[in-house]
């Protein structure tokens, strides 16, 4: 009956009338959010991690099928950051995230003890989902994601790359646009992904019907999320967006991606990429 239920009320929050008579409540709702979040104790935390990493380079991990263990082992001195499901890895690798970040709702909901044992400096979950401060750990930040309430979010091309994250981060409809975003506000020129195949099994198109192809394996860890349809066209944008903002502001996203679908940033080899490092350093 739960289950039914959660079907039910995905189905409801992305039906366009539906979404088009709730708009204009929502932008002023989403306004209000801005406005309590800025000055917060989270919005400080954000504040002070401004250029902490001016100049230096780090790695994004998705958690796509090509993902492997012994590939993080090689970022164990790396600052890195890691998303969603990337604890179900944990036994098969000393590496351990510098960051942590969630930004879908059902997702921290129905994984939060798995999420709060991480083992990271900061967990940055998305504010939608409200966590009593009872719950909260001591490394756990909210973070505010903002855009205009878009009524076919399938086909949204409003994502852009926020200068200012202790206000908001721009909403790109995939975590890794939330970690570029935070990453470039750290201060980081060379960002690398890693474990970011996307290619999905099932996707959205841009009038939002579901595209399947089970013969594709989806993570690394082998299994299925129920909310996990890929809003492609809409989180392509962003990619596009945060590329475009590397270009104009001196700083460079490689994709270090096995075998990756993404076909926005630079290909690069990760061995090549640690080797290189490695002879920099001796």
């Amino acid at each position: 009956m739960a289950a039914e239920s959660n079907v039910l009320v995905y189905g409801l929050k992305n039906n366009q009338v539906f979404r088009c008579l709730i708009k204009p409540f929502m932008d002023v709702y989403r306004i209000n959010r801005n406005k309590k979040y800025y000055g917060s104790e989270d919005s400080v935390i954000m504040q002070s991690l401004k250029g902490k990493y001016q100049g230096k380079r780090c790695f994004i991990i998705g958690n796509g099928p090509s993902l492997r263990a012994d590939d993080l082992d090689k970022l164990k001195k790396e600052v890195t950051f890691g998303t969603n499901r990337i604890f179900h890895i944990f036994d098969k690798t000393q590496w351990r995230p510098t960051y942590y970040l969630a930004v879908d709702s059902d997702f921290i909901q129905y994984n939060y003890e798995e999420i709060k044992a991480v083992a990271a400096k900061y967990l940055f979950l998305s504010n939608i989902y409200h966590i009593p401060w009872k719950l909260k750990t001591k490394n756990m930040v909210s973070i505010n994601e903002y855009g205009k309430f878009p009524v076919n979010k399938w086909n949204d091309t409003s994502a852009f790359v926020s200068e200012d994250v202790s206000k908001y981060f721009s909403i790109g409809y995939t975590v890794t646009f939330t970690a570029i975003q935070l990453a470039l506000y750290m201060g980081f020129k060379e960002i690398y992904l890693l474990g970011v195949d996307f290619n999905y099994s099932r996707i959205r198109d841009a009038k939002g019907r579901i595209r399947k192809n089970d013969r594709i394996e989806d993570y690394f860890d082998g299994k299925k999320y129920h909310s996990s349809v890929l809003n492609y066209h809409s989180a392509l944008h962003a990619y596009q967006m945060a590329d475009q903002y590397c270009r104009d502001h001196d700083a460079k996203i490689y994709d270090a991606t096995r075998s990756g679908k993404l076909n926005v940033f630079e290909k690069v080899v990760l061995e090549d990429v640690i080797e290189k490092s490695m002879g920099e350093n001796s």
